[in-house]
Parts: C-alpha cells; sequence; structure tokens
C-alpha cells in the first residue's frame, strides 16, 4: 500500500522542481520526485549489473578450472582439525 512521505526539499531543489513544472515537464511536485526516484531505481540496478558483469570478468580470467572433490575436501579439513586437537 503506498504511503504519503513528507521532506522538505533545500530552496536550490525546491525552485529546481518548481522549474520543471512550469516548462510543462511536468504536473507537479510529486511527478518530478517520482522520475527522480526512478532514475534512482535505474542507477541502483546498473551498478548491480556491473558489479556482476566484474564478477563474471573476474571468474573467467581467475584461471582454468580445477577438479574439486567434496570427499577429499572433507578429508583435508578433518585431518587440519585433528592436528589442531593434539
Amino acid at each position: 500500500m503506498a504511503r504519503t512521505i513528507t521532506f522538505q526539499p533545500s530552496k536550490a531543489l525546491g525552485d529546481f522542481i518548481e522549474g520543471l513544472i512550469q516548462t510543462g515537464g511536468y504536473n507537479n511536485q510529486s511527478e518530478v520526485v517520482r522520475e527522480g526516484l526512478r532514475l534512482l531505481q535505474e542507477k541502483s540496478a546498473k551498478s548491480k549489473l556491473q558489479q556482476l558483469k566484474n564478477l563474471i570478468d573476474e571468474g573467467e580470467n581467475s584461471g582454468n578450472p580445477t577438479t574439486w572433490d567434496a570427499n577429499s575436501f572433507l578429508d583435508k579439513m578433518k585431518k587440519k582439525q585433528h592436528e589442531k586437537n593434539i
């Protein structure tokens, strides 16, 4: 459910919002704020997408894959734990 959120912009931001309305780009303050929030959502999504691309690149450039065997790994960890307890 949508709820009302109230905020007080600085004079500069208030003037900017009013200027956008006066030039006919928006009908009211709420439209301006909603558009700004949509742009922030897009920016955030692009940033997350870029992070994923960077991680993919990092993985692709990390070298050749190696075989991993769960049982061997567990045996190695058990051996380390046993050595710690001695």
